[in-house]
């Protein structure tokens, strides 16, 4: 397994733990997940490979699925090479300028990708110290819990 694979695969295990983690204590994030149904899932994967993390949204929070799961997601953010995803996971780039600049691509309605890419937008702000997200982050959302908390859910 190469060294980008390998730094993607727990940076994508992190991220989805991480978006359950913010779906428990941040209300902004909580506000957000009400646009989708119960049910829904998200992947982040890395194109033709089998690196990916799902998770799905089930009454007001997220449920992490991990990369072994079966069922069809809805909405797909699929990274185009090691590269990119790599890049987001280490917090060289953030979700907007990897957006802007098209390392990723959308499967399913783009509307649905919305709320998720702000979603993400915050789990950049808990997971990520401060000197990372200075430089990834437009400006630092107002969380309404500590990071402690958000690293603390993401461990246990």
């Amino acid at each position: 397994m190469g060294f980008k694979k390998f730094v993607v695969n727990i940076g994508f295990k992190l991220l989805g733990k991480g978006l359950v983690s913010c779906s428990k204590i941040e209300e902004a994030v909580k506000e957000e997940l009400k646009f989708y149904e119960d049910g829904f899932i998200i992947e982040l994967k890395v194109l033709n490979t089998d690196t990916k993390v799902a998770v799905k949204k089930m009454g007001d929070e997220f449920k992490y699925l991990g990369s072994k799961y079966e069922l069809v997601p809805d909405l797909s953010i699929i990274f185009k090479s090691y590269e990119g995803a790599f890049l987001l996971v280490l917090g060289q780039i953030g979700v907007y300028e990897g957006y802007a600049q098209h390392r990723f691509i959308v499967k399913g309605d783009l509307i649905q990708s919305m709320p998720f890419i702000r979603i993400l937008y915050f789990v950049e702000a808990y997971l990520f110290p401060k000197f990372i997200t200075k430089n990834i982050l437009k400006e630092m959302p107002v969380r309404s819990s500590s990071k402690i908390k958000a690293y603390l859910r993401l461990l246990f």
